[in-house]
């Protein structure tokens, strides 16, 4: 298997709150610099702020496994996952 066809998956953290942003974007740029596939598993998020999401929907990365309370989150930003695992506003479904 190639190195351009490995997945990496960033395994989020809990609480996607301010003090998260720093850690996520590092390890957003850092998995980028593998040149590998990524993924964010957003299974065991509880909870997102605005500047973590803003963090996640920059990145352009599907978000995979969400949890039912990390779905509740985007959609109070008026966000959803789409079918294909990324990040879409009811603005880019129009």
């Amino acid at each position: 298997m190639s190195e351009a066809s490995m997945v990496t998956n960033i395994k989020l953290p809990r609480r996607l709150d301010t003090s998260a942003t720093d850690n996520l974007k590092a390890d957003i740029d850092e998995a980028f610099k593998s040149g590998q596939k990524i993924s964010l598993d957003a299974s065991d998020v509880d909870y997102v702020g605005g500047l973590c999401l803003q963090v996640l929907m920059a990145s352009r990365l599907p978000v995979i496994n969400s949890s039912d309370k990390a779905v509740q989150a985007f959609a109070l930003f008026g966000v959803e996952v789409g079918s294909d695992g990324m990040l879409k506003t009811a603005v880019e479904e129009v």
